[in-house]
């Protein structure tokens, strides 16, 4: 489930009273709607157009007199926490009606990381910023009002939580974490604070700390104890407890009443059980249920669209992951689930229009970066008619040889040289529980096969000929769990290695098995079991299995080349980029020594290493390289092997893409 805090009580409180300030005319517009856009110059005369801001994740708009000491509190604190975290995305723009004379006293005294701009267009009327200060505006992705707030004291506090809230929404929780110190400085009994600062540690994978947190809070009375058993729902959840986290759950819903997250948990559970129907009615009563955080409801609704995805329903779930997006912004997983519902339908267009909306959210995230890249593909393929008789030829010729079941090798110019390294990726399967992101194994497919041929190491056979060809043939699944099938696929695509595997989806994340096998005989090269961490880990997750693979793939078949030229201290190697060579590989020059016959037996030694080779470029059949600590003078038709001392243990050395 994903960690979004709850905030009830006090915040609520604040955030309905600012909208129904009397004569406050934009409070009336409401969060999701797009906000004025204006353009504003600092005190040097450079521009700030708002309307360039629309790939922000967040905005937040701080309207303040610089004469104003509770005006400028939360200004300052949100200067402090742009300075510790100035890689978290986190942009402030200071707008004031103070005179040009006063901003400048201001910025000399206080060198603020973020611009304060002179408000000579009424920005301040149009945003409701004159009699109250300060007015702050929190602005979400495509320029689209989240929060605000007005005043300072209390009313900055409950701003900085709702912010910490919005950055654990980003999967930023050490921000998140760094807000609520600074609010816990100056009211350490905050329980929306401590609450917030439970989550963060639940993002960061430390359940211990989190379930301290909310035990503690869980203790106490009245509201705080609900926060705290809610969130030790989420703790128990996590650590995969999860009779224990419903029961708790229904605590919550008897002691607080309409509350989302029992339902939702209920939902986890009997799909889990294979109980679909009744799954889909606790999620469908969980968005019903108006009290309790909003998120929790944004995670019933997408759940829900999850499950009339399954059923083929794309318009309505489309609809549903709206609904949720709606309540959260930041929800990236219901984002690219939408674009996931396009795919299906061949609305490539549209897919990638969905993916592009989550980039904005969270640029980084490998998933949806894979997909955008792969809907851009299938685009540009859709109006590339030589690509798709390129790939319906190479598809002819796989099918071709594989009802030959013949397959010669492919010619090489020695038995030492080289060829290239091919692994096919069929698909990877996927059961257990019901996670938020859609198709996270097949996603997990493509993104390793992606990041592998991105390595330059290996060649990985293009996912459309793998599909083409089994599409072409008629396979199911059935046929294609035999190993043997795969493995004549594998051969008639002239692959030496393909991968294969299981995804299981558990509260606490996905545990995945990869296999990696000889095509020639389905023999395992490398097995790997690896349960996935909390979403922030995600991309280091996706990185230490694509390292394993990689250097596994490497140590079964290190590069081999002859020496064609030696000019100086550069040398001409008769392999390139199409076997794997890239800038930076490290080849030995090895000088294989006569056998030995001792009593009767004989030995063969390792070969001499006599020098080495540092790659600087790589062509398609050639590379260039550097020699170093030579021993002798290296010579053409001298071998070269490769490396991968400096691979380190594990593969984690620097030459591991």
């Amino acid at each position: 489930m994903k960690a979004n805090p709850i905030f009830v009580g006090l915040l609520t409180v604040a955030v309905i009273a600012v909208a129904l300030m009397p004569g406050i005319g934009h409070t009336a517009l409401q969060a999701g709607s797009p906000v004025p856009v204006f353009t504003l110059k600092d005190i040097n005369g450079k521009a700030y157009p708002l309307s360039g801001m629309t790939n922000k994740a967040m905005m937040i708009l701080y309207f303040f007199d610089t004469d104003s000491r509770p005006s400028i509190e939360g200004l300052l604190s949100l200067d402090q926490l742009a300075r510790q975290y100035r890689d978290a995305d986190l942009t402030v723009w200071g707008i004031t009606r103070s005179s040009k004379q006063k901003v400048a006293a201001f910025n000399n005294s206080t060198q603020t990381v973020f611009p304060i701009l002179l408000d000579t267009a009424g920005v301040s009327e149009m945003y409701d910023a004159q009699r109250v200060l300060p007015t702050v505006w929190i602005v979400g992705p495509q320029l689209k009002m989240l929060d605000l707030f007005q005043g300072g004291g209390k009313t900055t506090q409950v701003m900085l939580v709702r912010l910490a809230e919005r950055n654990l929404q980003r999967k930023k929780p050490e921000v998140a974490r760094a807000i609520t110190e600074t609010v816990e400085k100056n009211d350490p009994g905050n329980a929306q604070a401590r609450t917030v600062k439970g989550y963060a540690a639940i993002q960061e994978g430390k359940l211990d700390e989190a379930e301290q947190t909310f035990y503690s809070l869980s203790k106490e009375e009245g509201s705080n104890a609900v926060l705290g058993k809610e969130g030790l729902s989420q703790v128990y959840e996590k650590k995969g407890q999860t009779e224990k986290a419903f029961q708790l759950a229904k605590e919550v819903s008897v002691q607080a009443g309409d509350r989302p997250l029992a339902y939702v948990i209920k939902g986890d559970q009997l799909y889990l059980q294979n109980n679909k129907k009744s799954a889909e009615s606790a999620y469908r009563e969980g968005t019903q249920k108006q009290g309790g955080a909003p998120f929790q409801r944004a995670v019933a609704y997408n759940q829900l669209g999850r499950l009339f995805a399954q059923r083929g329903e794309y318009a309505k779930s489309r609809e549903l992951y709206d609904q949720a997006v709606s309540i959260d912004p930041y929800y990236i997983e219901a984002t690219s689930n939408k674009g996931l519902t396009y795919e299906q339908e061949g609305r490539w267009d549209k897919a990638l229009e969905a993916y592009r909306q989550a980039e904005a959210i969270d640029k980084n995230d490998p998933f949806v970066r894979a997909l955008a890249e792969n809907a851009m593909r299938m685009l540009m393929i859709q109006k590339d008619e030589m690509k798709q008789q390129e790939l319906a030829v190479a598809i002819k010729k796989v099918v071709e040889l594989f009802r030959k079941n013949h397959f010669d090798p492919l010619p090489v110019e020695d038995p030492w040289t080289s060829r290239p390294t091919r692994v096919a990726f069929f698909d990877i399967s996927e059961s257990g529980g019901l996670s938020q992101r859609a198709g996270f194994a097949g996603l997990l497919k493509d993104h390793l096969a992606r990041q592998m041929g991105a390595s330059g190491r290996v060649l990985v056979v293009d996912s459309l000929i793998i599909d083409g060809v089994i599409d072409a043939l008629g396979l199911d699944s059935g046929s294609l769990a035999d190993d043997e099938m795969r493995s004549r696929l594998s051969r008639a695509m002239q692959a030496s290695l393909m991968i294969q595997g299981s995804v299981y989806q558990l509260p606490s994340g996905p545990l995945c098995n990869l296999k990696m096998l000889a095509s020639e005989d389905a023999r395992p090269v490398e097995l790997i079991d690896y349960q996935f961490t909390a979403g922030i880990h995600l991309r280091k997750d996706l990185s230490q299995i694509n390292r394993q693979l990689l250097t596994r793939i490497m140590e079964k078949y290190p590069l081999q080349a002859f020496v064609v030229e030696v000019t100086g201290n550069q040398v001409l190697l008769n392999l390139g980029s199409i076997q794997g060579v890239v800038e930076g590989t490290i080849f030995d020059v090895v000088e294989e020594k006569p056998p030995i016959t001792y009593k009767g037996k004989q030995f063969i030694p390792e070969p001499g290493i006599v020098a080495k080779v540092h790659v600087v470029r790589s062509d398609d059949d050639f590379s260039y390289g550097h020699i170093k600590d030579q021993r002798r003078p290296v010579k053409p038709d001298d071998k070269l092997r490769e490396n991968l001392s400096d691979l380190g243990p594990n593969g984690q050395g620097s030459r591991i893409w």
